[in-house]
């Protein structure tokens, strides 16, 4: 299945020059835009949901702790 298959992609910034020499040699190439907003929304997400996710484990160890003093 092709789903499974890894492709190879090169993303780097570039020049009109290399957009020249690709056409000269037939290489084929896909330009694909991405803004820097995205990618930093993405990490702050990403960061936050981490925060989250040890608030909530130390929460759990913590009344496991103390679970004890509940039935007193």
């Amino acid at each position: 299945m092709k789903i499974f298959e890894k492709e190879k992609y090169i993303e780097t910034k570039y020049k009109p020059i290399h957009i020249k020499r690709l056409n000269e040699e037939k290489i084929p190439y896909v330009i694909k835009e991405r803004r820097r907003i995205t990618s930093y929304a993405r990490l702050v997400y990403f960061c936050y949901s981490v925060v989250l996710d040890v608030i909530l484990v130390l929460g759990i160890i913590w009344a496991t702790m103390n679970i004890d003093k509940w039935w007193t």
